[in-house]
C-alpha cells in the first residue's frame, strides 16, 4: 500500500502525512475520552514506541520504497518475526528454548530465501534503510506489547502518535509545499488512506493485544505469513499470479509456526 501511495505522492509527504493524519485522529480520540494524561503517566515507554513506529519505521520505509521495488519490502517482512522475537526476549525477559530460536530463524530464512529467489532481488543501498526500519518496528512492537498490559492497544498507539505530532505535522506541511501532489491517482489516494488509518493507527490495536496476551516472541512468528497475505492481496487487486511454489512455501511456513509454538 505504501508503494501505491508513492505513485502520485512524494515519499516525504507519504511518511509525514500518514503520521500527521493518524496523529490528529489520535489526538481527537484521546481528548474525547479524556485520556491525554496517559502520555505523562507512561511517557518513557511511549517515547520508545513513538521513536519506532511514530517516526523510524514509516519514514525509513517510505524513503526506501521510493528508490526500490516492492519486492524488497519482502525483506522487511521476512526479518520482522525474528527481530521482534529478539527484542521481546530482551525487553520482556522472555525465555525460549534453543529449538524455538532455531525454528524461528529457519522460518525467517525460508521467507527471505523465497523473496530473493522469486524476484531475483539484488542488494541495494535502500535495503539498509529497510533493515533499519525492521529494527525500529520490532523495538516498538515489544515496547507496545509491554504497555498494552497496562493500557489498551488503542491508547498506546494514539499516545505514541500524539507525542510526535509537533514534529510530524509541520514536517507534513513542509513536504506538501516542497512538492505538492498533482493529479493524484485514485489508487494512490486509496493507498495513502489505508496506510494512515490502518497501517499507522487502527491495525496496531489487535496486534498489540495479541502480543501482550500470547507473548511477543511466539505471536511475532505470525508475521511470517505477511508475505503470502500480501501476495493474495496483489493477486486480487493487481491480477498477479500465484503458483504452487507460493502455496508450498506458505504451508511450510505455517508448519514452522506451529512447531515453534509447540516446542516452546
Amino acid at each position: 500500500m505504501t508503494k501505491l501511495a508513492l505513485l502520485s505522492i512524494n515519499p516525504w509527504l507519504v511518511s509525514f502525512g500518514r503520521l500527521a493524519g493518524a496523529g490528529l485522529i489520535s489526538l481527537a480520540i484521546l481528548q474525547q475520552q479524556n485520556k491525554l494524561h496517559l502520555i505523562r503517566a507512561h511517557f518513557r515507554l511511549l517515547a520508545g514506541v513513538s521513536l519506532g513506529v511514530g517516526l523510524g519505521f514509516p519514514v525509513l520505509m517510505s524513503v526506501a520504497m521510493a528508490s526500490t521495488s516492492s519486492s524488497h519490502a519482502g525483506i522487511v517482512l521476512a526479518l520482522l518475526p525474528l527481530t521482534t522475537a529478539i527484542f521481546g526476549a530482551i525487553i520482556h525477559r522472555e525465555s525460549h528454548s534453543k529449538l524455538f530460536w532455531a525454528i524461528s530463524a529457519s522460518g525467517c530464512l525460508t521467507v527471505l530465501g523465497y523473496v530473493l529467489f522469486r524476484d531475483q532481488v539484488q542488494f541495494q543501498a535502500a535495503d539498509l534503510l529497510l533493515l533499519a526500519a525492521a529494527l525500529f518496528a520490532s523495538f516498538a512492537y515489544a515496547l507496545g506489547a509491554q504497555l498494552s498490559k497496562r493500557i489498551s492497544g488503542l491508547d498506546v498507539i494514539c499516545c505514541a502518535l500524539v507525542i510526535v505530532l509537533p514534529l510530524t505535522l509541520p514536517a507534513a506541511v513542509v513536504a506538501w509545499n516542497y512538492q505538492p501532489p498533482q493529479a493524484v491517482q485514485g489508487s494512490a489516494l486509496a493507498g495513502f488512506i489505508y496506510v494512515t488509518l490502518f497501517s499507522q493507527l487502527f491495525g496496531f490495536v489487535p496486534w498489540y493485544k495479541g502480543l501482550a496476551m500470547g507473548g511477543v516472541a511466539l505471536v511475532s512468528q505470525l508475521q511470517l505469513l505477511q508475505t503470502f497475505f500480501t501476495l493474495l492481496i496483489s493477486a486480487w487487486l493487481l491480477d498477479e499470479s500465484i503458483g504452487w511454489l507460493e502455496y508450498g512455501i506458505a504451508l511450510l511456513v505455517i508448519a514452522q509456526i506451529y512447531i515453534a509454538k509447540k516446542v516452546d
